[in-house]
């Protein structure tokens, strides 16, 4: 009972309720016991909670705190006392049992305030012992609730609120938190996931982003991965790979409610199934008839996505939201094998092929979303190459605009055939008329080495794309068309070029430099004035490679490459044009034998041992390729260091060509790749100056060789020593309109035992019938891509201006606010795409700024820059963005324009610097839509 403090008329009713506790003696700090309780029928009191907490600063004695409840009222009433256990026992582990008496405190009147006690410890007052009162209206435990925190309850969520989630949350939000416990009570029982969330939260986060980090912690989303955007992207995950324990989870955690409403909500879903009107935005449970499935949201999500995220005449404001995210999985490298799984399967579903299919090429250009639509525009461009009803810009612009979406390279190889064959055709259509207009020897070989080479490189080009063509068969009529055109370009060029040969007394051109003045006009000039070179000869290296490999060459960081023409020698084969390279005075044919070798000032050049014996006279050496690079670097630069000029002799086209003359064009790409390598590593063994030259170039034709191109007649004289497909070297031979004939004079060549010496070369591009392989692949002619010489002059800067670098470009800001839904924003490509300058995709989109973080409130745009268009009218690019909700929040502010740019190598992104600002003011208007 109370002392004589208590307040008047109070009375104390005694409810006796047994209550055993145990209490190990070696228990220390706070520890909650669960009340052992009997039944006690019709008791209006019962214990709800009991603490102990064990004090050593006197002795083994411990506080007990017990917490009444009456009904559903937890804070019924609270009482506490301290026990000390018998010094005998201290230490022996044996447990104690103690019995309580709890003395439930009633006002009978019901209408007087009621009372709380105060203690005073021994401290305050060591001669009072009994309990003083004083009048406090409302809340008679207030002492108590000081004393000892906050409420406690043996309630296994009360325990979870108040020892496991953040406790300096305030009570507003803890109450928050309580309510979404109370009614997703399954998540709770996992102690796991309890623990995670409890990392997760902040006394911050309200009910809403409480249960997103829930469902965060279900999916095993990482730390600060909670938005409704993360949280599908994981479910669109496990949904491809046939897993639905992520959805199954939320629904068994109580958490489906709030899952889908949200998605409704944020992303304007709407669930199938009778719902009522107003479903998506109340918070009445769904009935389980109306649960929806993650195949229901894919389903709803790729038709949205098709139709532009417009739907049954709702405006797209409704669905900026999951445009926005839609987007952004798009165009994330790290989903898109999630995402094309996605939409493999939803098109079926859709049933949207015979819509594709009716679709005309201008309307499927605009989707990039299925796969079909790119198989079906692969279809109509073949179709429309074939049957030349579009033009090469129409071809090229609509497979640019392909490049950056999600199935180009899926359709690649399609797709370069297409873009490969347009461009023969185009360049075909192009050159084919200014060859007629060629009225001299130097007029033809400028033209050829600027214009016309192109034709050879896109019939290169072409026929190797069209060999990993999917359509080869079915799409035969463009190929079969091809070639006919080429055939006849060749022919047709053949001709013309020869009426300029038969003008020319000996074998020279005035004004363009010779393949025997090589060595004088472009070596000995370096190697005088002190400075190393290297040279790098690549057999049968044809003009067009070559250019190729320039072009590659400048395609990378601090490399610059430019090629010139030589007039190569006659007859264009190897030996002579690799004697034409070396330092000389004079060339012959050797006497000795069947005149196929060469003489060097009356040595012999063939083999590497002979070239390097004449090199050493001028300080040279000579080396394959195959030696070259398989030396270490210490090992390559000590080979440079000993002489002032070093021959690379390289040979993969002319090596392949002659034993599988199909893979010519495959040995061209190798030949590429091989010189790339090899420039590298000599500029490694600290070679700044360099040169890539060949012996020949070469006639070839992805076809058989007709009967018009076979030459009818052989060659007649005192003695034929050499006769190949393009050439015969005898003596005397005898002139014939079939042949263009020169003597050795008349080559620049010596002719050491006055053999009367004769060349004869087939007019134009004919061959000689004989028992020999090759017939596609042949050099040794006069025909302009035999005899045009390519010489690459190459270096190596030091200065970040020669890097390679993506084109620029700008934003042209028409407007500095932003009134409706939407911005459209104009972008210039500030110059064209060529060589050190580079295509690039940048990605753009509105941002607010919140505490110093950009959020996202619009959709993200990709942007591709690729025109190679000198006119700047043509580099427009136009974006637009659609605001998201998120944008509300950021009204009569100041939004930015970014844009971002995936780092090479890397999924990671970087902000750069081109931006705009906007002032949001954008009037506000009530769509019944709580986001």
């Amino acid at each position: 009972m109370p002392g004589a403090g208590h307040a008047p008329r109070r009375v104390l009713q005694e409810k006796p309720r047994a209550a055993d506790v145990e209490m190990p003696p070696s228990s220390r700090g706070q520890t909650v016991i669960r009340p052992a309780m009997p039944a006690a029928p019709r008791a209006p009191v019962h214990i709800a909670h009991v603490r102990a907490h064990r004090h050593d600063d006197d002795g083994p004695v411990t506080r007990v705190v017990l917490d009444a409840g009456r009904g559903d009222t937890t804070l019924a009433g609270r009482c506490s006392m301290r026990l000390s256990a018998p010094a005998d026992m201290v230490g022996t582990g044996v447990p104690l049992f103690f019995g309580f008496t709890f003395l439930a405190e009633t006002n009978h009147t019901g209408e007087r305030p009621f009372h709380t006690r105060i203690r005073k410890s021994r401290r305050q007052d060591p001669h009072t012992h009994h309990t003083n009162w004083r009048r406090l209206e409302n809340n008679w435990l207030l002492d108590l609730e000081l004393a000892y925190g906050p409420i406690f309850s043996a309630d296994k969520l009360m325990l979870i609120l108040n020892e496991t989630l953040p406790g300096d949350a305030g009570s507003e939000t803890r109450e928050a938190w309580l309510d979404v416990m109370k009614q997703t009570k399954p998540f709770f029982d996992n102690d796991d996931d309890v623990t995670a969330l409890a990392k997760r939260l902040t006394a911050n986060d309200d009910a809403r982003v409480m249960q997103a980090k829930m469902i965060a912690v279900l999916l095993d989303l990482p730390d600060g991965k909670h938005s409704l955007q993360d949280i599908w992207r994981r479910l669109l995950e496990q949904y491809t790979d046939g897993n639905d324990e992520g959805i199954e989870r939320i629904k068994q955690a109580g958490l489906s409610d709030f899952h889908w409403k949200g998605t409704c909500g944020i992303y304007g879903y709407v669930c199938p199934g009778d719902l009522p009107v107003d479903f998506p935005f109340d918070l009445a449970p769904m009935g389980e008839d109306k649960s929806p499935t993650v195949k229901d949201f894919v389903i709803w999500l790729f038709r949205l996505a098709w139709n532009d995220f417009t739907q049954d005449g709702t405006g797209s404001d409704r669905y900026a939201n999951i445009r926005r995210d839609f987007e952004n999985w798009r165009n994330d490298r790290t989903f898109t094998a999630t995402f094309k799984n996605l939409a493999e399967q939803t098109c079926e579903e859709l049933g949207l092929n015979r819509e594709i299919l009716a679709m005309s090429l201008q309307e499927l250009a605009e989707h990039g979303l299925f796969g079909e639509v790119d198989q079906q525009i692969v279809t109509l461009l073949y179709q429309c190459v074939g049957n030349e009803s579009i033009s090469h810009k129409d071809v090229q612009n609509i497979i640019r605009e392909r490049e950056p979406r999600l199935w180009y390279n899926d359709y690649q190889d399609d797709y370069e055939a297409i873009s490969a064959a347009s461009g023969l055709r185009s360049l075909l259509d192009e050159n084919e008329p200014l060859m007629d207009d060629i009225d001299s020897p130097k007029q033809g070989f400028t033209l050829y080495a600027k214009r016309l080479y192109l034709v050879d490189q896109a019939y290169r080009l072409f026929v190797c794309a069209w060999k990993n063509s999917t359509r080869q068969i079915e799409c035969s009529g463009i190929r079969d068309n091809l070639e006919h055109r080429y055939s006849l370009f060749q022919s047709h060029l053949g001709g013309v070029w020869q009426r300029q040969l038969d003008i020319l007394d000996h074998w020279d051109i005035d004004d363009v430099p010779t393949q025997q003045d090589f060595y004088e006009r472009c070596i000995s000039k370096t190697v005088n004035a002190g400075r190393k070179i290297a040279v790098i000869i690549s057999d049968a290296l044809r003009y067009e490679v070559a250019q190729s490999f320039a072009e590659r060459l400048r395609s990378q960081n601090r490399w610059s490459a430019r090629a010139e023409a030589q007039l190569g020698v006659l007859p264009s084969y190897t030996q002579l044009g690799m004697a034409a390279l070396l330092p000389h005075k004079t060339l012959a044919f050797n006497p000795v034998g069947e005149h196929s070798t060469v003489l060097v000032a009356g040595a012999s050049s063939q083999g590497l041992d002979n070239r390097a014996a004449i090199l050493a006279k001028v300080g040279g050496k000579a080396v394959t390729y195959e030696d070259f690079i398989k030396r270490s670097r210490d090992e390559s630069r000590e080979l440079v260091k000993s002489c002032n000029a070093l021959y690379v002799f390289h040979n993969v086209i002319d090596k392949i060509s002659e034993n599988k003359e199909e893979d010519t064009f495959d040995a061209c790409e190798q030949c590429v790749g091989e010189l790339v390598s090899l420039v590298k590593k000599l500029a490694n063994a600290n070679v700044t100056n360099m040169i890539v030259t060949a012996d020949h170039g070469f006639l070839y034709q992805d076809h058989d060789v007709v009967d018009s191109e076979w030459l009818s007649v052989q060659p007649q004289g005192d003695i034929v020593w050499q006769r190949k497909r393009r050439f015969v070297i005898g003596s005397n031979l005898a002139e014939s309109p079939s042949f263009t004939t020169f003597t050795a004079d008349q080559l620049g060549l010596d002719d050491p035992k006055d053999e009367s010496v004769t060349v004869q070369i087939p007019n134009a591009i004919h061959r000689l019938r004989m028992q020999e392989r090759g017939v596609r692949y042949v050099h040794g002619g006069a025909s302009l891509p035999e005899i045009v010489v390519p010489v690459v002059h190459i270096s190596k800067g030091r200065s970040a201006s020669e890097d390679v670098r993506p084109v620029d470009f700008c934003i042209l800001q028409q407007t500095d606010s932003i009134t409706t839904g939407q911005l459209a924003v104009e972008f210039l490509q500030t110059e064209p795409v060529q060589d050190k300058v580079t295509q690039r995709t940048v990605f753009a989109g509105l941002y607010g700024r919140e505490n110093g973080n950009a959020v996202s409130i619009s959709n993200e745009v990709p942007v591709t820059f690729l025109s190679n268009s000198p006119e700047a009218r043509e580099r427009h690019v136009l974006a637009t963005f659609l605001l998201t909700s998120d944008a509300d929040r950021f009204n009569n502010t100041t939004v930015e324009l970014l844009v971002f740019e995936t780092i090479p190598g890397s999924s990671q992104r970087c902000m750069l610097e081109q931006k705009a600002d906007y002032v949001l003011r954008r009037g506000f208007f009530d769509d019944g839509i709580d986001f």
